[in-house]
């Protein structure tokens, strides 16, 4: 079975950029650009590993990363940042998020962190 993976983008390049990206290593890719049906989703279904744009139209990043990881049920979701501010180190700690791209990011990088979120996932349910 394959992960998924839950895009959370509401720039329509770069989304449909990081969805290409993670089909061709393997994963499903749900592609949302609005929190709502985000939010809806990850309550239907187990997703590996969450992409989240720090700035969607009219919602904040933060505000949803603090709510997934504030859910006993979703908690364990890595939660990757994506964005172009200078300030991500600050605003992974303070929100809880596992990691963050800096956008623009270069593609061997987004793989990578993909790779590593999604392995450090499946090392913490093994133990």
């Amino acid at each position: 079975m394959r992960d998924k993976v839950l895009v959370i983008e509401d720039e329509p390049v770069i989304g449909e950029m990081m969805c290409i990206l993670l089909e061709i290593e393997g994963y499903k890719v749900i592609s949302l650009n609005d929190t709502a049906s985000a939010l809806r989703k990850l309550k239907a279904e187990e997703v590996a590993l969450v992409m989240l744009d720090l700035n969607l139209a009219g919602e904040d990043g933060r505000d949803v990363c603090r709510y997934i990881k504030q859910q006993p049920d979703l908690q364990h979701t890595p939660v990757i940042l994506v964005s172009a501010s200078q300030d991500l180190p600050r605003i992974q700690e303070e929100c809880g998020a596992d990691d963050y791209l800096s956008k623009p990011f270069e593609l061997p990088n987004f793989v990578q962190k993909v790779k590593e979120s999604i392995s450090r996932r499946q090392a913490n349910n093994v133990a």
